[in-house]
């Protein structure tokens, strides 16, 4: 029962961690150094920045030697669904979908969550901490095109939007006023 608890805990913490960062990063940072630098020099800036930020994620993941993410075990539990040779209905077609979209599941990943953790899935062998192969170099720098491409375009329409927004109320409140 202890190793279920701490891994748990393990998994609470570095979830919650992760998170905060994370949030931060895309939620303050991000729209903070687009509005201030402008989209091209702040999505420069921000690439930079969001490489660097997930190579540290794997420099500290592979140190450690610790599944704080739930990223192995989701791995695993992955890998024993598609190698599975008795799989009927639900699961079935869940086997068919998981061996065909390697490339949705890794852009999915990138989007949804970043470059490190699509990567981390994404790289061979469960619970190895080995570091990054050359080909998983590849898939990194391609990850931090695709997320940040994306989340630029993203906070450049909510800037935009909030511009827009901004500009309306601002003229409605001086023809009132």
């Amino acid at each position: 029962m202890k190793p279920f608890i701490h891994r748990i805990l393990l998994f609470l913490t570095g979830a919650t961690t992760f998170t905060i960062i994370n949030y931060s990063f895309d939620f303050v940072l991000y729209p903070f150094a687009l509005y201030q630098l402008g989209v091209i020099y702040g999505f420069s800036v921000m690439v930079v920045l969001s490489f660097l930020f997930c190579w540290f994620y794997f420099l500290i993941y592979d140190y450690l030697k610790r599944d704080f993410l739930g990223i192995e075990f989701s791995k695993e539990k992955m890998n024993a669904i598609i190698t599975s040779n008795d799989s009927v209905g639900f699961k079935l077609f869940l086997v068919k979908i998981l061996r065909k979209s390697h490339l949705f599941l890794f852009v999915f990943l990138s989007i949804y969550f970043n470059p490190f953790v699509a990567v981390a899935f994404r790289r061979k062998g469960n619970f190895e901490y080995n570091g990054l192969t050359a080909h998983d170099w590849r898939m990194f720098i391609l990850s931090v095109i695709i997320s940040n491409g994306f989340w630029a375009s993203t906070v450049f329409v909510g800037l935009s939007f909030f511009e827009f927004l901004y500009k309306i109320i601002f003229q409605w409140w001086n023809m009132i006023g």
